[in-house]
């Protein structure tokens, strides 16, 4: 069976494993040291509040809360995009989030302020890409 077929779902033990993995890099304290805040990441209905303090997660909250609305952006797509873009070498168009939210494709929808977004956008692209890893 395949790496990508043995996952059942993108529920909060993977998620968790996710976070484990991102705050054990080497690579994002440095770029991300400057990188504080909130965002979600939605995986079909389901949403996951991500707390980032200095570039490693700080807190994992899986439904989102009426305390929890003060997200800065969140990142959306269907189970089936995460698990294309999680693979070792992704299919065209789920490479990056970028394809993934093209116009011409629509899997990923990317909300909120998205000033937050661009200013730590290198430090979330590496948390990101370390899916593959999980």
């Amino acid at each position: 069976m395949s790496r990508l077929g043995s996952r059942k779902s993108f529920d909060l033990e993977w998620i968790e494993k996710w976070a484990r993995r991102v705050n054990e890099d080497r690579i994002l304290p440095v770029i991300g040291r400057f990188f504080n805040g909130r965002f979600v990441l939605g995986v079909d209905e389901t949403e996951y509040l991500i707390e980032v303090r200095g570039g490693k997660i700080s807190r994992i909250a899986e439904g989102l809360q009426p305390n929890d609305f003060g997200f800065d952006f969140g990142l959306k797509a269907p189970a089936s995009a995460w698990a294309k873009f999680c693979q070792p070498i992704p299919p065209p168009m789920f490479n990056d989030i970028w394809a993934m939210a093209h116009p011409l494709h629509k899997q990923l929808t990317i909300e909120g302020n998205t000033l937050p977004f661009w200013q730590n956008l290198r430090a979330l692209t590496r948390m990101l890409s370390l899916m593959r890893e999980v």
